[in-house]
């Protein structure tokens, strides 16, 4: 088929996906972190993929995406995640900034590889 129009979703979600597969390291604990930033009229939608420093190295960060809020509607940003979610089977997905119940709801829908960033389990001593 020829000139086939993609869900924009779809597109980003891909790029997103090749991304992380340039720098994700398997035996490296390794998650991706979910944030929004709200400075002043630019706020965007960010994932980073961090290495941490729990295990004895340092922080390593790579920002994977940087999506502005005008481009992505709510729902269509919640579709992409889940879509990012299914891809990566043993990365865990980190929400920096969302509130308890927002991160409750996350995990209801997700699954059980969804965290908050304040949460008090070593949670990565149980990355496989």
């Amino acid at each position: 088929m020829r000139n086939v129009i993609l869900n924009p979703t779809k597109q980003i979600a891909r790029k997103i996906n090749r991304t992380i597969e340039q720098h994700y390291q398997p035996h490296v604990k390794q998650a991706l972190f979910v944030f929004t930033t709200n400075f002043g009229d630019h706020s965007a939608y960010k994932m980073s993929l961090d290495t941490f420093p729990a295990i004895g190295s340092s922080i390593s960060t790579m920002m994977v995406s940087e999506i502005p809020t005008p481009d992505i509607t709510k729902q269509q940003y919640i579709l992409m995640l889940f879509s990012i979610y299914k891809h990566w089977p043993t990365l865990p997905l980190v929400l920096r900034g969302y509130t308890p119940k927002q991160v409750r709801w996350f995990r209801q829908k997700f699954g059980t590889r969804v965290f908050s960033e304040h949460t008090t389990v070593d949670w990565w001593k149980n990355i496989k």
